[in-house]
C-alpha cells in the first residue's frame, strides 16, 4: 500500500467522520398542527363540529362520516342534538361533502382502516343503537364513496371500540339501548362471515372507552382504557382500572388502577395510539369531577317536582356549564414492559373527547369532537410525537471522532507493514495468544451484546443466560477436537479441513454458507449502532450506517488481520469498562435501595433464568441449552471469523490459551449485561417519564440511558465503544471472508496466482463485500425488525446449522465420506427450511436440528453410497 493511498483514504476518513458533528436542537415533546377544518354543511352558516364521527384515511384521503351537534343552540339553552348523515372527504388539502350518504343518519360508532376500506361499526341515530356493520371505499377515479355490508354485530352497540390485529376486527364493550355491556366480539376478515362471541371482558361494563394494541413482555395484547358505566335512569359509575386480553392466550387480565402520583385516573371518551415498540399515548379524555355532578343535577331533574328547587337545580347547571374549563390538554403514557403510566405532555390546546382518532405516518390525527359538554370544534388537528435528539455536545462529539479516528490509525500502521498474504490473513505470526483471545471475545461480544442483551433482560427476563454460558461449556470440546485438527494440517481456513477430509464440493459448501451468513450478520451488526447514532444526534440511520460502514471497510481492506485484533483489543476494554460504570451509575441514581432493587425485581420474575417446561416454541430452559450449544459449537468451531484466531497462534497450545480466554471473559459479561438490563428495568419504572414513547426499537433502551444519564464525555466514549464493537465485528467478518473467498475459492480456480496479486484481490474481496453487507443493511433499516438478536440467531441456524455435522462428521466417524455428508447436508437444509415455514418451533433450535441431522443423515447415506 502506498503512501498516497493512505493520505487519500484518511482525508476520506476525515470527510465521513465530519458528517457526524452536525447542529440539533432540542424539539418540544409534542408538536401539533392544523389541517383545514370541517366545512359547515349546506345550509349552515358556521362549522359547528361534530362529535362521534367515524372514518380514517383510505386511498390518500381523509374520511369523516356521521356525528353529532347542536347547530340550533347548546343544550342546556334548548338546543336538540342532531345526527348527520353526510360523508366529509378531505381531497388535496380541501374539505369536500360528498354527494353520497350514510344509510342513516349516525353517530358513536367505532370505525378501523382495513386495506380495502373504511369499517364503520356499530353507533346510534338518537333513538337507538345500531348493529349494522359496512365499509367505506374511496374511488379516486371518480371521487366517489361506495359502500359494501358486512355482517351484523350480534346486538345493537354504540360508543364501542374497535381494533384491527392478524387478520380480525375486534369490537369490546358500548352501550346498547338501556345500558352498557361487557361484550366482546370478532371478525374474521378472511371469511367475513360471522361475528364470533369471545369471553366478556372482567369487571364493570363500560362504554366511551378506548382500546388499542401492543406489545408486552408475553405477547402482543389489546387494552382496554377509561370509559364508563351506565345504565338507563341511574347513576353512572366510572372504572378507574383497565383491562389487557392476551391475543394469543385469549385471557383477560385486570391491570389494576390508572394511577398516576397517587391518584387513581377517570378517562372518558379519550382517543389511544400504540407508540412505539412499548408505550401507549392517551390523548386527552373527561374525569368524574364535574360530570358527576351534572349528571346528579340531572337525574334530580328528571324526580324533583318543585319549580323552585328545579329552578335551583337548573342554575346551578348552567353556572357549571358556562364555566366549565374544557376537557383535559394532558398526554398520558403508559410503558407495556415496567406498567407505569405517567403523564408524557401538556399541550396548549384542549383535546377533543368522542372525537375521530387514527394514527398517520406523521402522526396522530384528531377530527373534530367535543372540546367541552355540548361544545364541539370543527377542528383537525395532528399531533406528532418529538423524535429528535438532544444536543450531543462539543465533548462528546470529540471523544467519538478521535476514538474513531484512533481505530483507523490501527489500520493505517498496520498496513503499512503488509508484505504477504501471510501477514494479511494470519498476521504473519507476530500477533499473542492473548491478543487474539481478546480478539475472539470482541468478535463474540460485538454490539449485538452490548445493546440486545440488556434489552432482552429489561423487557422478558434472564432466560437466555445459559445461551451465553453454553459457549462456555462446549470451550473443552473445541480445544481437544477441532483446534487440534486445525493447527496440525497448517491450513488458512476452516472449510480447507472439509476438501481434506470429504471433497472439494463440500469445502466449496462450507465456506459459501459462511460467507452468506456473515453478509447479513454484516448487515445486522452495523444496523444497531446505527440506531443509536440517530436517537443520539439525530443523524439518519441511513447516513450512519454508511459512515461507519465505509470507515470500517477502509481500516479493513488494508490493516488486514492485525488491524483487526488489535481494534478489537481496545473495543473490550473500552465496552467493558463502560458497562461497569454504567451499572454503577444506575445503582447510585436509583433511589431504592439495593435490596429493594433486587426484591422488586424478583417480585416480577425478572431473574427467571429456568422455565423447565417441555416446550419447544418458547424460550425454556431446554431450548437455550440445547439451541445454544449447538450454536456455540458451529460459531467457535467452524466459523471462519473465530478459527482464523486460532491459526494465528503456531502451537495447539497457544490456539488453545486464546479459545480459554474467550470463555473466561465472558461469564463476567454475560453476568454484566444481563444485570445491566434489569437494572434499566428498575430505574425506568422508578422514573417511567426518562423513557421515550418515540423509542421504535427495543434494542436502543441501553444507547438513550447512555445519552441520556451519563456524565458528558462519558456518554461519548460509550457511544463510541458501540461504533468500535460494530466496526471491529464487521471487520473481523470483513477478513474473513475474503480469506475465504482467496483460499477457497480463487485459489482453487487459479492456483498459480502469485501472492501480491493475490493480496489485492483479498482487498478487492473486503471492500465488495463491506459494500453488499451496507447495503443489506440500508435495506433492514427500512424493514420491521422487531428484535436484531432473533434475526442473528436465525441466520446462524439457517445458515450454518448443517455446516457443524460437516465438521462432526469429519472429525468423530471413520465412515462418513463426501457423497453421503453432502446428501445428509441437503436433508439438513430441507429439513430446518420446512422447520422455519411451517412449525412455531424456537429458531434457537435451528442449529440443532441442523447439526444433528446432518451428522445423522451423513453418516446413514456414507454407509449406503460407500466411496472407496
Amino acid at each position: 500500500m502506498t503512501k498516497s493511498s493512505i493520505s487519500y483514504s484518511i482525508t476520506l476518513a476525515f470527510l465521513l467522520i465530519g458528517l457526524f458533528i452536525g447542529t440539533s436542537q432540542e424539539s418540544p415533546k409534542t408538536t401539533v398542527s392544523n389541517l383545514p377544518p370541517l366545512p359547515a354543511l349546506t345550509g349552515e352558516s358556521e362549522s359547528y363540529g361534530f362529535a362521534g364521527m367515524m372514518g380514517g384515511m383510505h386511498n390518500k384521503v381523509m374520511i369523516a362520516a356521521g356525528g353529532a351537534n347542536f347547530p340550533n343552540g347548546l343544550p342546556w339553552e334548548g338546543g336538540k342534538k342532531v345526527y348527520t348523515d353526510a360523508i366529509f372527504v378531505l381531497v388535496d388539502g380541501k374539505w369536500q361533502i360528498a354527494t353520497e350518504k350514510l344509510p342513516t343518519p349516525l353517530a358513536y360508532g367505532a370505525s378501523v382502516a382495513l386495506p380495502d376500506g373504511l369499517l364503520i361499526i356499530g353507533g346510534e341515530n338518537g333513538k337507538t343503537a345500531n348493529d349494522a356493520v359496512f365499509l367505506l371505499r374511496y374511488n379516486a377515479d371518480d371521487n366517489s364513496i361506495a359502500q359494501e355490508t358486512y355482517p351484523q354485530l350480534p346486538e345493537p352497540l354504540a360508543y364501542t371500540a374497535a381494533v384491527v390485529e392478524d387478520g380480525f376486527v375486534y369490537v369490546v364493550g358500548g352501550k346498547n339501548a338501556n345500558q352498557s355491556v361487557n361484550s366482546f366480539y370478532r371478525l374474521s376478515l378472511k371469511d367475513k362471515t360471522v361475528w364470533e362471541q369471545l369471553p366478556d371482558f372482567p369487571g364493570e361494563p363500560r362504554a366511551l372507552h378506548t382500546a388499542v394494541v401492543q406489545e408486552t413482555k408475553e405477547a402482543r395484547r389489546l387494552f382496554v382504557i377509561g370509559g364508563r358505566n351506565q345504565a338507563a335512569g341511574k347513576k353512572s359509575t366510572t372504572p378507574t382500572d383497565y383491562l389487557s386480553y392476551d391475543l394469543k392466550k385469549g385471557v383477560w387480565t385486570n391491570e389494576g388502577p390508572v394511577r398516576m402520583n397517587d391518584r387513581k385516573r377517570v378517562l372518558m371518551g379519550a382517543s389511544a395510539q400504540a407508540s412505539g415498540s412499548m408505550h401507549l399515548l392517551v390523548y386527552g379524555g373527561s374525569d368524574e369531577v364535574l360530570f358527576d355532578e351534572l349528571e346528579f343535577i340531572g337525574l334530580q331533574l328528571a324526580q324533583e317536582q318543585n319549580d323552585s328547587i328545579r329552578s335551583q337545580l337548573i342554575k346551578k347547571r348552567d353556572v357549571i356549564l358556562n364555566d366549565h374549563p374544557g376537557f383535559s390538554n394532558e398526554i398520558l403514557a403508559y410503558n407495556t414492559m415496567t406498567k407505569k403510566w405517567f403523564v408524557y405532555d401538556t399541550v396548549s390546546v384542549q383535546i377533543p373527547v368522542t372525537a375521530l382518532s387514527f394514527a398517520k405516518k406523521d402522526g396522530f390525527t384528531i377530527v373534530s369532537g367535543e372540546i367541552a359538554p355540548g361544545i364541539r370544534t370543527p377542528a383537525v388537528q395532528t399531533y406528532s410525537i418529538a423524535d429528535a435528539a438532544e444536543p450531543f455536545g462539543t465533548i462528546n462529539y470529540s471523544v467519538l471522532v478521535i476514538y474513531l479516528l484512533i481505530s483507523l490509525m490501527i489500520g493505517v500502521y498496520f498496513a503499512l507493514k503488509q508484505k504477504s498474504t501471510e501477514d494479511y490473513f494470519v498476521g504473519g505470526g507476530r500477533i499473542p495468544w492473548w491478543a487474539s483471545g481478546l480478539s475472539v471475545f470482541g468478535t463474540l461480544l460485538s454490539a449485538i451484546t452490548f445493546m440486545a442483551i440488556p434489552a432482552k433482560s429489561f423487557i422478558t427476563d434472564w432466560s437466555f443466560f445459559f445461551l451465553n454460558i453454553t459457549a462456555i461449556l462446549i470451550t473443552p470440546v473445541i480445544a481437544m477436537i477441532f483446534i487440534p485438527f486445525f493447527n496440525k494440517l497448517k491450513i488458512r481456513t476452516a472449510y480447507e479441513y472439509l476438501e481434506n477430509r470429504f471433497n472439494y464440493l463440500a469445502r466449496a459448501f462450507g465456506s459459501l454458507s459462511f460467507i452468506l451468513f456473515q453478509l447479513g450478520r454484516i448487515g445486522i451488526v452495523l444496523l444497531l449502532p446505527s440506531l443509536a447514532i440517530s436517537i443520539v444526534t439525530g443523524i439518519p440511520v441511513e447516513t450512519s450506517i454508511l459512515i461507519m460502514g465505509l470507515l470500517c471497510i477502509l481500516y479493513t481492506t488494508f490493516g488486514g488481520i492485525e488491524a483487526v485484533i488489535w481494534t478489537d483489543v481496545l473495543q473490550v476494554i473500552v465496552l467493558l469498562g463502560g458497562s461497569v460504570l454504567a451499572v454503577v451509575w444506575i445503582m447510585l441514581h436509583t433511589e431504592t435501595s439495593f435490596g429493594d432493587m433486587m426484591t422488586y425485581a424478583q417480585e416480577r420474575d425478572k431473574f427467571n433464568i429456568m422455565n423447565l417446561d417441555f416446550d419447544f416454541t418458547e424460550s425454556t430452559f431446554w431450548v437455550v441449552f440445547i439451541g445454544g450449544l449447538a450454536s456455540a459449537m458451529v460459531t467457535q468451531g467452524t466459523d471462519q471469523t473465530i478459527v482464523q484466531r486460532y491459526l494465528t497462534s503456531s502451537s495447539v497450545k497457544d490456539s488453545q490459551k486464546t479459545l480459554y480466554t474467550n470463555a473466561v471473559l465472558t461469564l463476567p459479561a454475560t453476568i454484566i449485561f444481563f444485570g445491566i438490563g434489569t437494572l434499566l428495568f428498575i430505574f425506568y419504572s422508578e422514573m417511567p417519564a426518562l423513557l421515550s414513547p418515540a423509542i421504535s426499537n427495543n434494542d436502543s433502551i441501553f444507547p438513550w440511558y447512555i445519552v441520556r444519564e451519563l456524565p458528558v464525555g462519558v456518554s461519548g466514549l460509550l457511544v463510541a465503544g458501540i461504533f468500535s464493537a460494530a466496526m471491529s465485528s464487521i471487520s473481523s467478518s470483513l477478513n474473513s471472508v475474503s480469506t475465504a473467498y482467496c483460499n477457497d475459492f480463487h485459489q482453487h480456480f487459479r492456483p498459480n496466482t502469485n501472492d501480491l496479486k493475490l493480496l489485492k484481490i483479498a482487498r478487492m474481496a473486503t471492500i465488495i463485500t463491506g459494500v453488499l453487507g451496507i447495503l443489506l443493511a440500508l435495506w433492514m433499516a427500512n424493514s420491521n425488525i422487531k428484535s436484531l438478536w432473533d434475526e442473528f440467531y436465525k441466520f446462524l441456524g439457517l445458515f450454518t446449522g448443517g455446516l457443524g455435522g460437516m465438521f462432526l462428521l469429519g472429525m468423530l466417524t471413520k465412515k462418513a465420506n463426501g457423497k453421503g455428508t453432502l446428501l445428509g447436508l441437503v436433508i439438513s437444509a430441507v429439513l430446518i427450511w420446512y422447520i422455519s415455514v411451517f412449525t412455531d418451533i424456537s429458531f434457537l433450535m435451528y442449529a440443532f436440528f441442523g447439526v444433528t441431522s446432518c451428522f445423522v443423515f451423513g453418516y446413514i447415506f456414507s454407509l449406503i453410497f460407500k466411496e472407496k
